[in-house]
C-alpha cells in the first residue's frame, strides 16, 4: 500500500430516499487499509482510557451508556503515512460527489460555506445510532452554551468502507416506505442534514462497521473562531 494511486471514480448516483443519493462502489478499499486504520483507533482508545480523558472528542470512546460509534479525528490523529494517503483519496472522492450533488440541487451552492473536520467512525456490536438529525446540537460543557456548528450543517457526506457485517443499515424515520438501506462497501452517501432526514442505524449484530463522515455547512466556523479568534483559523476549511 506504499503508493495508493487513484482509488475513486465518478460513479452513477442512486436515489435512496428523496434528497439522499448513493454512489455505490465508487471508492476502492485496498486490502489491509481498514485493519491499518482500526489499529490506530484502537490504540488511541486504549491511550485515552489509560489517561482517564472523558470530555470533548473522547466521549465517544469512554462515555457510559453511549450507543453510537467511536468518532476518531483522522486529520489530526492518524500517524501512519498510508492512512493519511487514504484519507486524501476519501477527501478527493467526497469533493467529486459534492460537486455532482450540487449539479442536482444548484441552490445548495449558495448555502454552503465550509466543511467540518473529517471523522472516522467505527462501530462494534451492539452499537447503533438512534434517530437524530445531523444539525441538532449539544452543550459545550466548558461554557454551558450550545455548540453553534451543528445548527449550520446543510449536507452530510459518508463513505462506507465495508459491508461484511449483519445489521448496521441506514433507516430514515420519515421515509419508511423505502425501507432500510445498507450501503455496499466503497459507497458514498450524501444526505441533507435537517430534521426531515432524521435517521438511525439498525443494531449491528456482528463484525465491525467503519466509515468516513464529513458535514458541509453554511456561514462561518464560529466554534473555531471562539477557540482561536483569527481569520486564518476560521477560514481554513472554507468551501471554494
Amino acid at each position: 500500500m506504499s503508493d495508493l494511486g487513484n482509488l475513486w471514480e465518478a460513479g452513477t448516483p442512486k436515489e435512496v430516499v428523496p434528497g439522499v443519493w448513493a454512489w455505490e462502489n465508487c471508492m476502492q478499499v485496498p486490502e489491509g487499509i481498514i485493519d491499518s486504520m482500526n489499529e490506530e483507533v484502537d490504540e488511541w482508545k486504549r491511550e485515552i482510557q489509560e489517561e482517564g480523558k472523558k470530555d470533548g472528542q473522547y466521549q465517544t470512546a469512554v462515555a457510559s451508556g453511549y450507543t453510537g460509534p467511536i468518532r476518531f479525528a483522522p486529520e489530526d490523529d492518524f500517524k501512519k503515512k498510508v492512512n493519511h494517503q487514504y484519507l486524501m483519496q476519501i477527501q478527493k472522492n467526497t469533493m467529486n460527489k459534492v460537486a455532482q450533488y450540487i449539479d442536482m440541487y444548484p441552490d445548495l451552492e449558495e448555502e454552503i460555506g465550509w466543511f467540518e473536520s473529517y471523522q472516522y467512525i467505527s462501530y462494534k456490536p451492539p452499537k447503533h445510532m438512534k434517530y437524530h438529525s445531523d444539525n441538532h446540537a449539544v452543550r459545550n460543557p466548558e461554557t454551558g452554551f450550545m455548540y453553534v456548528t451543528p445548527y449550520l450543517r446543510r449536507i452530510t457526506c459518508l463513505t462506507y468502507l465495508n459491508d461484511d457485517f449483519r445489521g448496521g443499515a441506514l433507516d430514515f424515520r420519515y421515509w419508511k416506505e423505502y425501507g432500510p438501506y445498507k450501503p455496499p462497501a466503497g459507497t458514498t452517501v450524501i444526505m441533507p442534514s435537517g430534521f426531515l432526514w432524521s435517521h438511525a442505524t439498525t443494531p449491528l449484530l456482528n463484525g465491525r462497521k467503519v466509515a468516513f463522515l464529513v458535514a458541509i455547512n453554511s456561514g462561518t466556523n464560529y466554534d473555531a473562531w471562539i477557540q482561536t479568534p483569527d481569520r486564518e483559523n476560521a477560514a481554513g476549511r472554507e468551501f471554494l
